[in-house]
Formats: structure tokens, sequence, C-alpha cells
């Protein structure tokens, strides 16, 4: 199923659960799971990673308002891609927004149509936190794959 809104294009795999939205005086944010997601959440989708099951797969994209202080292409947007292919060693437990047992995550900041985003993806294993990375190569397997699928293009 593709999505599309607000500039940000995203194809999902069957089963897979997705909505692109937009809060009052906020700019666009993605959220995609291989798991229910709740009807109300925050940004970064703390209520998904509340009752994210293991083997879970959240994927995040937060667009920022540009202004002044905040350039796209500059500074912690330098990047102007997504670091594709997505591995393991990209997941961390203390690259949590909220850190939760057995989840890992991973963010990265880019620009793309100009514009300024977060890429912020967890998983979940049944694994000990030493191990939970490794332990979950087929969800970071599906969020690379996921994550290849969007598209961003310029707001007017």
């Amino acid at each position: 199923m593709k999505l599309n809104a607000y500039g940000i294009e995203i194809d999902l795999p069957r089963g897979w659960d997705g909505r692109i939205f937009r809060r009052p005086g906020a700019d666009a944010t993605l959220h995609a799971a291989n798991f229910p997601l709740p009807a109300a959440d925050g940004d970064f989708g703390s209520g998904a990673t509340a009752q994210m099951p293991h083997g879970g797969a959240l994927l995040v994209i937060k667009e920022y308002r540009a202004g002044s202080r905040l350039v796209p292409g500059t500074g912690l947007f330098v990047s102007r891609s997504i670091p594709l292919p997505l591995g393991a060693g990209h997941f961390h437990p203390r690259s949590l927004q909220v850190g939760r047992p057995g989840q890992a995550g991973f963010q990265h900041f880019f620009t793309a149509a100009g514009r300024p985003f977060c890429i912020y993806a967890v998983v979940k294993t049944p694994s000990t936190a030493a191990t939970i990375a490794s332990g979950a190569h087929g969800q970071v397997e599906q969020l690379s794959h996921l994550a290849s699928s969007l598209r961003f293009h310029r707001q007017s």
C-alpha cells in the first residue's frame, strides 16, 4: 500500500500499519510499523514502542521547521540521505527516545527535497541488551527495505 501526504511517499508492505500526519503548527510526521499503531501517539512513537511486541519494528520520519536557526543542508542536517542499507550495527539501546527492555534504536538527521528530517527506527527482540541489535537482523532488513521506498517532494 502506498502512503502519500505532505510531500512524503512510502510503500508499506502487506501487514504493515502506517500514517502520515501533521499536527497543528507542526510539520509532517510518518509512522510505520509491522504491528498495529495506536490511534494517537507522540511524534517519535512513544506509545507504539510502549506496546511493541517482540519482533516489532517501527519507522518514524519527522520533519523539522526550517528557519533562521535551522537551515536545511547544514549542521545536524548536512547529510543528503538516509544511510542505506541499514544494518544491525546502526541500532543501539542508547539511541532510544524512551529506553525500554529489549529495544534498540537508530536515528539520523538529513535533508531531502530541501526539507530537514530525522529518521528514527526501533526494533524489539527477546534478546539481552548486549545482543539486541544482532538479534534483530530480520527487522532491520525490513526497515532498510521500507526506508529505501521513501520519496520526498518539495513543498510550496
